[in-house]
């Protein structure tokens, strides 16, 4: 009686791993604001969406990444240096953070018409954008279709150009469909978020992995283990965000500025030659001693390129002529 067998022993598997389930969401506790400022909230297609607002003078708005564990926390050394002279919006994207974590069809389409109807609602008219990784890439997407919403952008290692297509491969929708499974996929979440995967991936993000602290590994798994959160982050691994700015980045007509980190590994500084290419006219700064979250890892540096960038923009409407790449 194989089948028997293996009956029994896919039900005990089923049974593994909905304990397991039971057991990594344990003392998940909802998140708190941990960036100060105002908490203010606003609904989209009536889906709640949380962000902070800090500072005073013209509009700023910080758009974290894409992964698992992310959060505008990823802003925590930014806010407080650019809130000195703008008004800084810091959002939790849809999926993410404080925000609501519905079970939707993530899609290119969806985040950028989720950016689009943010900036519209925050009332200011056009806002300085701040975004990294894949969220910049939709950020550049956002402003070669519609760019009513954005005065400039500063794109902190955007990908979308060389290492990312918009194509999922057949392992990565794989990878979706197993994540989306109720009782194993989410098992598969837990192990992927599991502290010793978080400390993996923050390891591999620093130049400097002694700035992955304990507490710091325990505030991303908490992000990444909130309720829902592993349907946002299942349309992520399985290639479905990823989407082509090529054509995009040689239509975005606002100044631009790209940051990238000189010991980036998962985004090889390598890859910023592409946009280089596409995109001669933007301003381009090599953070120095960085990885692949340069305006964590080294704030005052990258702070300064930005805070630099948008004090060029107040003095002027009209493009200023790049400088030539620097080291900070």
């Amino acid at each position: 009686m194989r089948w028997r067998k293996a009956a029994a022993a896919g039900g005990a598997a089923l049974g593994a791993a909905a304990l397991y389930n039971v057991t990594a969401s344990h003392r998940i506790a909802a998140l708190d604001n941990l960036l100060g400022g105002e908490s203010l909230e606003m609904n989209w297609r009536g889906h709640r969406v949380a962000y902070t607002r800090h500072g005073a003078g013209t509009p700023v708005l910080l758009v974290h990444g894409i992964y698992a564990g992310a959060s505008s926390y990823e802003w925590r050394n930014t806010v407080d240096a650019l809130a000195e002279r703008h008004t800084v919006y810091a959002l939790d994207l849809l999926g993410f953070g404080r925000s609501e974590r519905p079970n939707l069809r993530y899609t290119p389409a969806l985040y950028q018409a989720f950016l689009a109807g943010v900036m519209a609602k925050l009332g200011h008219g056009p806002l300085a954008v701040v975004a990294s990784a894949l969220s910049a890439a939709h950020v550049v997407a956002l402003a070669a279709r519609d760019p009513r919403h954005i005065a400039a952008l500063a794109l902190i290692e955007p990908v979308g150009v060389g290492q990312l297509r918009e194509a999922a491969s057949a392992g990565q929708a794989a990878t979706q469909l197993l994540l989306d499974a109720p009782i194993v996929g989410t098992a598969i979440y837990n192990a992927l978020t599991s502290p010793a995967s978080v400390r993996e991936f923050l390891e591999e993000s620093y130049a400097n992995d002694r700035l992955v602290t304990d507490d710091l590994v325990e505030d991303y798994v908490q992000n990444a283990r909130q309720p829902g959160a592993k349907h946002a982050v299942a349309a992520f691994v399985g290639g479905r965000l990823n989407v082509d700015i090529r054509n995009a980045l040689r239509r975005v007509r606002h100044p631009m500025l790209i940051l990238w980190g000189d010991q980036a590994r998962m985004n090889s500084v390598q890859n910023a030659h592409a946009f280089r290419v596409l995109k001669p006219d933007a301003e381009w700064v090599l953070v120095s001693e960085a990885g692949d979250l340069p305006h964590d890892e080294q704030p005052e540096r990258t702070n300064e390129a930005i805070l630099r960038f948008l004090d060029r923009l107040k003095r002027s409407t009209s493009r200023v002529t790049p400088p030539s790449p620097a080291n900070v």
